[in-house]
């Protein structure tokens, strides 16, 4: 046990110095950003009630959505899209729905929106295949209207999200800079009264959002599958087909942008708001897969080093993200864990002391640490919301174990499937909402139901 208690010394003191040198700086940019933008914490929450904004001269935006069976939330996005967003084009890729989801396009859009179908055996293959099909019409578009490709953005947006008003005008700005490639939308989920849905809220919101305006700094911030917007030369220097077939297509995009010299950046301007996950088992495998996908692109670290266009702050920044299930989240699943049955077993808690005395004081200790993290987390969510007052928001901060616990199982479920080579994917069903009326593009509504968010990923 001496041998195992030492390797576990080492294992907290790396897990330790990782966490503080890469995940605290971030999020100490991240809220510097933040609160240099918007003059607060709360201050995007703005936005979601601001007027829509045209787009700027010489740009144009194509909103690439992608469906399958998406007939319960689809026309509440295309109704958001057309009022919130002028100017913009849409282009729904029906990916073999067996449902009225096309019927619901066509009734609702306009000559602002095409529709491509896709049927069987073609259709299917995965949200990559279908956004590269969508991609196809737009390069048709812009060959057709002879649009200057570096003056053209892709989005993707997921079918049952909403960008706040004028998102896609405020976002273009951010390609005035001719290094950006990509941006990605700060993510929200609709109808926080379920606690699961809170949960999700904090962590995208808050955690996801706060260290993604850290990235910003080496513009290398993780593409997500909802609110993203990439420039089309940039998609161009990908390949005929940019995304992949990888459980985490958008993840895979953003490191191929990098990996070309492109940065990567993100907005206090604008955000998209989604539907969250009631279900444990749904929200586990949906987890699963993103760890899964993030696990996996461990192998494009050869790339990114070997070529030059990207610099070395992001390869540096990419790479800890890309080792942090291996770095963090897997060790400390055993760290959390062994710690308690020392305490229990031996005479030992198998990592450094904190305080003299009794080993069990020694584990509070350290439970401590983590504690302490929760209720920040829990704290710089409060100033980032409105609907939570400061001591539910205490209160809440035990709770977030939850979503720690939920990283160790499905980090450890997809080491599993990458080993015995499995790859699944199943799409979660919708929730039903309420059809959305004038001015409401952003506003919560109630849901009963489950379907999957995206950060990122959907």
């Amino acid at each position: 046990m001496a041998a195992l208690d030492t390797i576990t010394q080492y294992v907290a003191v790396v897990l330790a110095v990782f966490t503080g040198v890469y995940n605290i700086s971030l999020l100490a940019l991240g809220i510097a950003l933040a609160r240099r933008a918007d003059g607060s914490l709360r201050g995007q929450l703005r936005l979601a009630h601001e007027r829509s904004v045209a787009l700027p001269a010489g740009w144009s935006l194509f909103v690439l959505v992608p469906c399958l069976n998406e007939e319960r939330v689809i026309a509440n996005t295309l109704r958001c899209l057309l009022e919130g967003q002028p100017g913009v084009r849409i282009v729904v890729v029906d990916d073999g729905s067996d449902d009225t989801t096309a019927r619901i396009v066509r009734a609702v859009g306009g000559d602002r929106v095409t529709l491509v179908r896709r049927a069987l055996p073609a259709a299917r293959q995965g949200k990559g295949a279908a956004l590269n099909a969508g991609l196809r019409t737009v390069r048709e578009h812009a060959s057709r209207d002879g649009l200057d490709a570096s003056r053209v953005l892709v989005c993707v947006l997921d079918a049952d999200g909403r960008m706040t008003p004028g998102a896609a005008s405020r976002v273009t700005r951010r390609f005035a800079d001719p290094t950006v490639g990509g941006a990605q939308l700060a993510v929200r989920i609709r109808d926080r009264d379920r606690w699961a849905l809170r949960l999700q809220d904090l962590e995208f919101w808050t955690l996801s959002a706060l260290t993604q305006f850290g990235r910003m700094a080496t513009g290398t911030v993780s593409m997500g599958g909802n609110g993203q917007f990439s420039r089309l030369s940039a998609l161009d220097s990908v390949g005929p087909y940019p995304w992949t077939d990888s459980l985490t297509e958008d993840l895979d995009l953003g490191i191929s942008l990098a990996a070309r010299g492109w940065a990567v950046t993100s907005t206090t301007t604008a955000f998209v708001s989604q539907q969250g996950l009631t279900s444990p088992r749904r929200l586990l495998r949906q987890r699963t897969r993103w760890y899964h996908g993030h696990m996996s692109a461990i192998g494009r670290l050869p790339e990114l080093w070997t070529r030059p266009a990207i610099g070395f702050p992001g390869r540096v920044e990419l790479t800890g993200y890309l080792l942090a299930p291996y770095l963090v989240t897997l060790p400390a699943s055993i760290l959390q864990h062994y710690a308690v049955v020392r305490a229990l077993c031996g005479n030992s808690a198998g990592m450094p002391r904190l305080v003299p005395g009794a080993v069990w004081l020694n584990v509070l200790a350290w439970q401590s640490l983590p504690l302490t993290a929760y209720l920040v987390s829990t704290l710089l969510y409060w100033r980032r919301t409105d609907d939570l007052p400061v001591w539910k928001a205490v209160c809440w901060s035990p709770a977030v174990m939850v979503c720690m616990y939920l990283g160790f199982a499905a980090s450890w479920r997809a080491l599993w499937q990458i080993i015995t080579r499995r790859r699944h994917w199943t799409k979660t069903e919708r929730a039903v909402e309420a059809p959305v009326t004038s001015g409401a593009s952003t506003a919560p509504r109630r849901a009963h139901g489950d379907s999957p968010r995206r950060h990122a990923r959907s």
